[in-house]
């Protein structure tokens, strides 16, 4: 199913700023937030105790009002903990291939194990993630290879990534009365307060899970507030072990790694906002704990990933509140002598784990084989019907 997912420092919230009314830690909006952050956006009642505001005024202002002003609170699954790796690679589409492009990558997306790409502006290449199973990791990359040996393909390059991250908003700088960025602040930020979910690769353990687990995962990654009275309904289950299987199986393992708090003015696709990957090349440990603290700390990055070889992406939006954040990272990156490659993104879709491709009998099955002849009849015949 697709999810169709002036100079200034930026930063996260700290201590230091806990008694300050300029930045109104005391309002509504800020406890609330406070408490989804530690706890989510699973049990309302508890958001209400532990703010002091009445249930119904928590849900009105999480649901809708937190909602209008961009907010958003997202499920973020622990894909190595379900016996899946991820991969970021980067796919070139050659002359013919491209205008099946999208195409294919769609198909993946909702058949087999592509959980995100999105298009770089002004070329013919396309940022493609992949969370296969560890067994069939290898072969679903050869796929690319095949697609490369039928002209569809010119190159691709994949990494495989250890370590994922995905920095709150830092809505501590958010004017809620205004609704607008309070960034005209010029203090040094004591980034080792950052507040992320960081998903390791060595956290991965024998996983166990089962197709149900899979299915509310599925769903609570699409939208994070759905009842599970309504996906026992949509899958024809008993509600309490819907309940029995979300706190014993998917709690109490760890499946779900948390929810993100995070920011998208007037939706997550908005043509608001520019969308923007920065690559840097290998680094040792020590620069890379340099570049999660700097670029993490800033609202316009949304994920970062780190890859075996100590490569680091980071994932950001570019909107007309955050440009001097924007050029504050930029100047702050090169007094320490770090430089990324920017890549625009014109396009991209993100997909929720494909669930059908689980049984309890087996596991993790083997990725089908793309229907090339038929992704390309129907491309066909779409641009015949579009002529008349």
């Amino acid at each position: 199913m697709i999810n169709k997912i002036n100079n200034i420092e930026n930063q996260e919230s700290n201590h230091n700023l806990s008694n300050s009314n300029d930045y109104d830690v005391n309002s509504e909006f800020v406890r609330i937030l406070d408490a989804l952050k530690k706890y989510g956006p699973r049990n309302l009642s508890l958001i209400a105790m532990l703010t002091g505001l009445p249930k119904e005024t928590v849900r009105y202002k999480v649901k809708k009002q937190l909602k209008s002003m961009g907010f958003m609170i997202k499920t973020v699954p622990h894909y190595y903990r379900m016996g899946l790796e991820r991969f970021f690679g980067i796919v070139s589409f050659t002359r013919n291939g491209n205008k099946y492009a999208q195409e294919i990558l769609d198909w993946l997306g909702v058949n087999s194990y592509l959980s995100y790409y999105g298009k770089i502006a002004f070329s013919n290449k396309y940022i493609v993630m992949l969370s296969p199973p560890t067994k069939w990791s290898s072969e679903l990359i050869d796929m690319f290879e095949e697609l490369a040996t039928r002209d569809i393909i010119a190159e691709y390059d994949f990494k495989e990534i250890v370590e994922v991250g995905y920095p709150h908003v830092s809505y501590r700088l958010f004017d809620f009365k205004k609704c607008e960025w309070k960034l005209d602040g010029d203090f040094e930020y004591n980034a080792d307060v950052i507040s992320l979910q960081r998903i390791s690769q060595k956290e991965a353990a024998n996983y166990v899970v089962d197709s149900l687990d899979l299915a509310i995962i599925a769903e609570l990654h699409i939208d994070a507030f759905k009842p599970l009275t309504e996906v026992a309904t949509q899958y024809g289950k008993d509600p309490r072990l819907l309940r029995y299987h979300f706190q014993e199986h998917i709690v109490r393992k760890g499946l779900i790694a948390g929810y993100l708090l995070t920011w998208y003015p007037k939706g997550e696709r908005s043509l608001d906002i520019a969308r923007w990957w920065v690559s840097f090349g290998p680094r040792s440990e020590k620069e890379l704990s340099k570049l999660r603290k700097m670029v993490s700390s800033s609202p316009f990055c949304k994920s970062y990933q780190v890859a075996s070889d100590g490569s680091f992406i980071s994932y950001m939006i570019a909107e007309k509140q955050l440009i001097g954040a924007i050029n504050n990272l930029s100047k702050k990156l090169e007094e320490e002598g770090i430089f990324g490659e920017p890549v625009l993104e014109q396009d991209g879709a993100n997909f929720t784990i494909t669930k059908e491709l689980f049984t309890n009998a087996t596991g993790w099955l083997r990725p089908p084989k793309i229907p090339l002849i038929n992704i390309i009849k129907d491309e066909v015949k779409h641009k015949h019907l579009n002529l008349f």
